[in-house]
């Protein structure tokens, strides 16, 4: 039932999504369908929450590296690219006005653990490099809604396929050197100079470096 009803999210979200249409194509009752969700809202929470149970990204290790991190991003990336259709209907439900509290809240969760942010930003806290007067619960809330501005943005055309996963890494960086400082936002800033690096461009410094040994050089031995 979970899945007809993921595939009816993608097909049109949730504005033309009705119990009794889920219904015949599962082959059960309406009934049955109030007695296991509640209602309408209900049952697409339990689908938005159960479509990210079933992907990959759910089951990786978290961790407090950032360069790993921002790695497992390429997972989000792939996921959103391999169902356009319902990530595009993800987006535009958390920014709907009518929204569901619960299906907000669904969203907000499912978007937090696709992040994988927390581990990291606990360590932050532990280690004394948070900006003082900022809790968990703001930051990880900011992180999703910068999360899901750029998944609305790409789902209006505005961000390229091949350009979402450079755009979820830069809106978490830029918004993490912000509530940070101190040794975790040296290192942030260390990954937000890697991204705006031209690609190749270190390798192209590597090949027309000149010698050590030659004058011309700054690097050069006495």
């Amino acid at each position: 039932m979970l899945d007809i009803a993921k595939a009816m999210i993608a097909e049109a979200g949730s504005e033309s999504f009705t119990i009794r249409e889920l219904g015949r194509r599962a082959k059960v009752s309406v009934t049955t369908i109030y007695a296991a969700y509640g209602d309408k809202e209900g049952l697409i929470a339990a689908a938005i929450q159960d479509y990210y149970n079933g992907l990959a990204m759910s089951r990786v290790r978290q961790t407090t590296s950032l360069p790993a991190l921002l790695s497992a991003t390429d997972l989000a990336r792939e996921a959103i690219l391999a169902n356009k259709a319902y990530a595009r209907q993800y987006a535009e439900l958390y920014f709907s006005r009518t929204l569901d509290p619960r299906i907000y809240q669904a969203i907000q969760d499912t978007s937090t653990m696709a992040g994988g942010q927390l581990p990291w930003l606990q360590k932050a806290f532990r280690d004394g490099e948070v900006i003082p007067g900022l809790s968990e619960e703001q930051i990880m809330t900011l992180l999703a809604n910068h999360r899901l501005m750029v998944l609305h943005d790409w789902s209006q055309g505005r961000i390229r396929d091949e350009d979402l996963g450079t755009a979820i890494k830069l809106a978490f960086l830029i918004m993490a050197r912000g509530v940070t400082r101190g040794s975790t936002q040296a290192r942030v800033d260390v990954e937000l100079k890697k991204l705006s690096e031209p690609r190749g461009a270190g390798r192209r410094d590597q090949r027309s470096a000149p010698p050590l040994d030659d004058p011309s050089s700054d690097r050069s031995i006495p």
